[in-house]
């Protein structure tokens, strides 16, 4: 599901290259406005509810049933039978709840890892057409070139989801380990066009898989309860690094640091990350503290 905020970013960019000279760049904006709110009406009618959320509300058996009937047709006796998730619910303040029952590290090292993750997914993305368009390759080639961070983050969702599915955290701090060597090679194989967008590729496929990799993980670690607030708060905090981010590659071009600096500087945030990931992961095997 997630391979579709990727798959927008690079069809975004390919729409507002071909509005902008016609309609003017307010045209982006109205279109990028109209597009969400024509889904609204198809959401509301056919996306379902959370079996879990619905089963944890209770009294919605009936639309339960009719949920799982539309996966598992053949199933039996699901118009009349009662449905039970062996969760509490949870009173008062659903941020609170993030904090309790021994969920406060993970919370905060989850934090680190979206804050990191969408900082230097950020800073890439608006700032590597600039920084491959002063290495002297064209406006239109840079952009092309650009794009290949998002394609790289298609691939990488795609591919890493079964390893996360498998090794959890352990497959997130690999991931953001190998974010930070393709983000570095980025700045050491400037010389070369095809060579940095082999390293762009795979600093897309690192990050963004990463990034959603993340996403998956947090949404899994929290009860039904505070499933949302969990993965919410979380965005929240990486969309503060998502604005730093953009903020530091702009101070650094300002200050003419060269290129290699520049992206081994950038190669830092997703090291944090993978760092955050491995204690994760470290802190769940079998035995340890949540």
């Amino acid at each position: 599901m997630f391979a579709g905020f990727s798959i927008g970013a690079a069809i975004g960019g390919i729409v507002a290259a071909a509005l902008i000279p016609t309609f003017g760049w307010r045209s982006v904006f109205v279109v990028g406005g109209l597009c969400p709110l024509l889904l609204v009406p198809v959401l509301l009618r056919a996306l379902p509810e959370s079996i879990r959320f619905l089963a944890l509300r209770g009294g919605r058996d009936r639309e339960v049933g009719a949920v799982l009937a539309r996966l598992a047709p053949s199933a039996p006796g699901l118009d009349t039978a009662s449905f039970v998730v062996n969760e509490p619910k949870l009173s008062g303040l659903p941020v609170a709840h993030l904090f309790t029952e021994n969920r406060t590290a993970t919370t905060l090292l989850l934090w680190v890892v979206f804050f990191m993750s969408l900082l230097d997914l950020y800073l890439l993305s608006n700032w590597l057409p600039t920084v491959l368009n002063d290495l002297g390759v064209s406006i239109s080639a840079a952009a092309a070139i650009g794009a290949v961070l998002q394609i790289g983050g298609v691939i990488g969702t795609f591919t890493l989801g079964r390893f996360v599915d498998r090794f959890s955290f352990g497959a997130l701090a690999i991931t953001f380990f190998c974010a930070a060597i393709g983000v570095a090679a980025i700045g050491m194989l400037g010389h070369s066009a095809s060579l940095v967008t082999l390293a762009i590729f795979a600093a897309g496929f690192c990050i963004v898989g990463g990034q959603i990799s993340s996403n998956a993980l947090t949404a899994t670690y929290y009860p039904t309860a505070i499933r949302s607030t969990g993965v919410g708060w979380a965005l929240g905090i990486g969309r503060i690094g998502s604005i730093i981010g953009p903020l530091v590659g702009g101070y650094m071009l300002a200050r003419h640091v060269d290129n290699q600096t520049l992206f081994l500087v950038a190669a830092v945030p997703a090291l944090i990350a993978s760092a955050a990931g491995l204690v994760l992961a470290m802190m769940k095997r079998p035995g340890t503290a949540n």
